[in-house]
């Protein structure tokens, strides 16, 4: 069996609002976490900044999760720039006409037309990254998506915000629905997908969605590795006649249990014929409080974590490889500081 993975990262100055995401240290270093998790994921450290991205508390970046897996498989994986605020310093793919988002509580997304662009352009990548694989995996990150997430589905005309979810334990969905509410009414009834994201979305969910699209040409299945973001892609694909079952979710088991969201209300409610597969990866018995800190609801997924642990299963992992790997990969990064 043949995979390929890639990892998209994007920013969104949505995720600059106080108290709106915790995928970050602080409100502001937010727009720095997706350029240092694809660097990490890459280099094995960040070079923009030479630190591991951390909540305020301290818990570090799923991308330790994908990494340490990514070490022990035998596949082609790549970082795609779909619209990061600080660039690369890795080799990487860049989306040609990807632009940062901008903060969709007070203004549009991107200029009329981007959305467009980024879709077609990263439709042409998946078309020629997944030649000849037999699964595609598509991974993402960046802070405050899961906000711009609901908001896309709430513009297509799903319920999205009670289902949508968050990296904190506490779900802000008051903040939310403020942001998503200020950003719904500059939807107009004559807008299609992609005006509406241009509006109130954002560049890594339209840039999946197109990779998705392009890949269908070629592969057996499709992992969109993420949480209820995801739900945002599956939208956009639903929309411009592109979804089909060979497109499955992958996540962790932290977002399927978590209290504060519902992934399968959500999907299903875009779409009954989409599987979603949950990774049964846990840290109960990590002797690190760092992991075990997921187990209580902190930061649940992202960077492809739980669609990662899923491939690597398919790939002849055992679950024991997997975890022992993980743990292997955070000792490295505690010996580091």
């Amino acid at each position: 069996m043949k995979a390929v993975a890639i990892y998209v990262g994007g920013s969104t100055k949505t995720s600059t609002i106080e108290g709106i995401s915790i995928a970050g240290s602080n409100s502001q270093d937010t727009l720095y976490t997706p350029t240092l998790d694809l660097e990490y994921v890459i280099n094995g450290i960040p070079i923009t900044k030479k630190e591991i991205p951390v909540t305020p508390n301290g818990l570090p970046t799923p991308a330790v999760i994908t990494r340490s897996i990514l070490k022990k498989l035998n596949i082609q994986y790549f970082v795609v720039d779909s619209g990061l605020y600080y660039k690369l310093k890795v080799p990487h793919i860049k989306i040609p006409s990807s632009i940062p988002g901008e903060n969709i509580y007070s203004s549009n997304a991107f200029p009329y037309g981007t959305a467009k662009n980024i879709f077609e352009e990263s439709k042409l990548l998946g078309e020629i990254i997944s030649s000849k694989q037999d699964i595609v995996l598509i991974g993402e990150s960046i802070p405050g998506g899961t906000t711009t997430a609901a908001a896309i589905m709430e513009a297509l005309g799903y319920n999205a915000l009670k289902f949508i979810s968050s990296a904190s334990p506490k779900n802000p969905r008051d903040l939310k629905e403020k942001v998503i509410s200020n950003a719904l009414k500059r939807i107009d009834p004559n807008d299609n997908v992609f005006s509406i994201i241009d509006k109130v979305g954002d560049p890594v969910h339209i840039s999946m969605a197109g990779i998705a699209a392009g890949s269908l040409k070629n592969s057996s299945k499709i992992l969109l590795a993420g949480g209820t973001q995801m739900g945002a892609v599956v939208s956009i694909l639903s929309k411009l006649n592109y979804l089909d079952n060979r497109i499955k979710i992958a996540t962790t088991s932290w977002i399927a249990k978590d209290k504060e969201s519902n992934i399968f209300k959500l999907i299903e409610q875009i779409d009954k014929r989409i599987e979603i597969i949950v990774s049964d990866i846990n840290f109960s018995d990590a002797k690190y409080e760092g992991l075990k800190l997921y187990e209580e609801g902190y930061v649940k997924e992202g960077v492809g974590a739980g669609g990662t642990m899923i491939l690597s299963k398919y790939l002849g992992l055992s679950v024991y490889e997997i975890k022992n790997s993980i743990y292997e990969e955070y000792e490295r990064l505690r010996s580091l500081g």
